[in-house]
């Protein structure tokens, strides 16, 4: 008795089925189940199957600018490639902007959105000043992006209660607040001032969510509970 076999057309087309089910569960979602770097992987399946870009698009209901961003990982050194294999960096618009910078300028400009030093909006900034002819260092131009970005402080204003003194206030507050986010506490006798940063005050609020408190409320509950 002779082994079936699947017709070398049907294999083709279930392997473009595949790919196509893939990109549809990447792509119409803002959670996707896969890297950019497997979706990069099964975009040029789909289009190595269906033989161009544009019928992919067609496929799957799909800018042909938008599928092409999804290539440009595959424009990225292999060290920032690995960052977005591990969804450390998750972004199409990263990818983009990473991928028109030299290969070490790129493992730079990771590191820096890694850290959370700048982000996708800052990065654009630092792609726009190299356009304008700027030939400084990409370290230079991260630092004078985020020199000039505006600093938002939040003011929260509480009543002390019990003497406590500042240090002991501060120290209260740290176990709660990442130190380096508390721009400045001040007391003026019974009253106390405390000065966050944005990620600061994103901790606090957190905070109240986590408790059930009142966002105004939260500071005293942190220091009195």
């Amino acid at each position: 008795m002779s082994k079936s076999t699947t017709p070398r057309s049907t294999q083709k087309e279930d392997k473009s089925e595949e790919a196509l089910a893939v990109l549809i569960s990447c792509t119409r979602s803002k959670s996707r189940p896969l890297p950019l770097t497997e979706i990069a992987k099964w975009l040029e399946i789909a289009i190595a199957k269906l033989g161009n870009i544009k019928s992919v698009a067609e496929r799957i209901g799909l800018s042909e600018n938008m599928l092409r961003q999804f290539l440009h990982v595959r424009r990225l050194s292999p060290d920032v490639q690995i960052l977005f294999k591990s969804r450390k960096l998750d972004s199409v618009d990263a990818v983009v902007h990473l991928s028109m910078l030299s290969e070490s300028e790129q493992k730079d400009a990771a590191a820096a959105l890694v850290s959370g030093k700048i982000n996708t909006i800052d990065l654009r900034a630092v792609i726009n000043l190299r356009r304008s002819g700027d030939k400084s260092e990409i370290g230079s131009l991260i630092q004078r992006v985020c020199d000039s970005k505006v600093k938002r402080e939040y003011v929260a204003e509480f009543v002390i209660r019990g003497g406590i003194s500042k240090q002991e206030l501060h120290k209260r507050l740290a176990k709660y607040i990442p130190p380096q986010e508390i721009k400045k506490l001040e007391v003026e006798g019974a009253l106390g001032r405390l000065v966050l940063t944005q990620k600061g005050k994103n901790t606090i609020s957190t905070i109240s969510k986590n408790l059930g408190t009142p966002l105004k409320r939260v500071i005293p509950k942190i220091l009195y509970n």
